[in-house]
């Protein structure tokens, strides 16, 4: 009985939610807020070492580390309703909607219908002062529902072209339009995972990346980081790159609907769970790359050797490196001298340790960059660099002896790079080169490294335990 009273002050606590998240979408609006920032926690006076990961015991093998009276609590601190609402166009000057069995468009303020079209039927969205018109006859209405009509609860919606599960929440701010998906967490997800990873990939790690993409969602959510803007997350890789219906595939899809409900909790909230797409060979402490110490983001060993981002490099001339700098205004005038610092991470089989700051010294100026700008500067892979300089070298004429044969003394063609500090530059011709590994920022899972594990053998929840450090794979609904 205790358990029923529970379940259904849930129930009922979840429908609040629901309707009042409606509503908040129905009537927000505003600027985009800023960039996610994760919680920031307390760093140990000794952070402990991770060599072997915590796996988990059999019997976790498909099924929740968290049930019970302990489900409800991951629930309560999760603040999950499995609804989401998506941001698919801020600002937008018209919308187009239309669906294969027609829709219903309902009020804003109180749900009631206001018009109904038939299949196919369009309705162009347009608004002035505030207010919505609808293929051009004014509605007096600041906001607007679109539900398609499908008895079997399985209708999609099209706006611009593209397609959509769930709801349209379109909302008018000024001469602009809000357009809000507002659909179920799972049926989101369907669309985002194949933008994540290829749907070809093995079925585990298709799984390990819903169970990642669904934590990330719902830390997203709580963090509120669109909630001025009447939306939860945007559509595009600031948040989770996602374009309705269209990118789905029966193989990811599956992978959602296997690992339903399922998060990664850290003290029983969703985690910050970050992945990216090769590590190098390890993954980063979480203050090692953002400066946040996050005790679920530790540095481990990850073989990703099979990447096409393991290695990579990248040259530049001298002469290249000053346009690049000056373009992003940084005119250092001729340079001279290029050095650079490391992160205290985890090095590699080499003893490369991702880069912190790059120093350029110029006739003009020496700038000290910040190793993501640098990335960003140079379109680089990731921090996971070391710099080295070459000198253009000039072979000397062939001889040859008196009967017309060439000598077999060689000359080296590469002479030995120059690695470390206070690289210097003689001219505009030597080369700059960047010698690299990985794609991303380094936490969390690596998603090749994902791959490589699944081909071997392990299952999901055995992928996430190796890339997040004492997490628990909770089931919410």
């Amino acid at each position: 009985m205790i358990y029923n009273n529970t379940y259904k002050k849930i129930a009922q606590g979840m429908l609040a939610l629901l309707v009042g998240s409606l509503m908040m979408t129905w009537g927000a609006s505003g600027g985009e807020a800023s960039v996610i920032t994760p919680d920031t926690g307390r760093k140990p006076a000794a952070v402990p070492k991770r060599a072997n990961p915590p796996q988990p015991s059999p019997s976790s093998a498909h099924a929740s580390e968290a049930d019970g009276a302990e489900a409800i609590d991951v629930q309560k601190k999760s603040g999950v309703d499995n609804i989401i609402r998506i941001g698919i166009g801020d600002g937008v000057a018209k919308g187009v909607i239309s669906s294969a069995n027609g829709m219903n468009a309902l009020k804003g303020t109180d749900g009631r219908l206001y018009d109904e079209f038939k299949s196919n039927s369009v309705a162009s969205v347009s608004a002035a002062e505030g207010k919505l018109f609808i293929n051009g006859k004014k509605t007096g209405i600041a906001s607007m529902v679109f539900t398609p009509v499908d008895g079997s609860g399985k209708g999609k919606i099209k706006y611009n072209g593209h397609e959509y599960r769930g709801q349209l929440v379109v909302s008018a701010a000024g001469s602009s339009l809000t357009i809000v998906n507002r659909l179920s967490l799972e049926d989101y997800l369907k669309g985002v995972l194949p933008s994540e990873m290829s749907p070809s990939w093995p079925g585990e790690a298709l799984k390990a990346q819903a169970v990642a993409a669904r934590t990330f969602t719902l830390y997203t959510k709580n963090q509120k980081a669109h909630f001025g803007s009447g939306y939860d997350l945007c559509d595009s890789t600031h948040c989770q790159a996602y374009d309705g219906v269209e990118n789905e595939e029966d193989t990811s899809s599956a992978a959602v609907e296997t690992t339903a409900g399922h998060i990664m909790t850290h003290e029983g909230k969703p985690i910050y769970a970050a992945f990216h797409s090769s590590s190098g060979g390890c993954t980063e402490n979480s203050e090692d790359v953002w400066g946040n110490y996050l005790p679920y983001l530790r540095a481990v060993k990850d073989d990703d050797s099979k990447s096409p981002f393991h290695n990579w490099s990248v040259r530049f001339t001298a002469a290249e490196v000053q346009r690049l700098l000056s373009a992003a205004g940084k005119n250092i005038g001729q340079l001279k001298g290029v050095s650079m610092t490391t992160s205290g991470g985890s090095p590699d089989a080499h003893g490369i340790r991702r880069a912190k700051e790059v120093k350029f010294a110029g006739t003009g100026e020496t700038i000290v960059l910040d190793a993501y700008e640098v990335r960003r500067i140079f379109g680089l892979k990731s921090t996971f660099f070391n710099i080295r300089t070459e000198r253009p070298v000039t072979l000397p004429p062939v001889k040859r002896d008196a009967k017309g044969n060439s000598t077999k003394k060689t000359i080296d063609t590469a002479p030995a790079a120059m690695h470390g500090a206070g690289l210097q530059v003689e001219n505009a011709s030597v080369a700059v080169i960047f010698d690299g590994h990985g794609f991303g920022h380094g936490l969390g899972m690596s998603q090749y490294g994902a791959k490589a594990m699944a081909e071997s053998g392990k299952k999901y929840d055995g992928i996430l335990h190796h890339y997040y450090t004492d997490i628990k794979i909770s089931k919410l609904y």
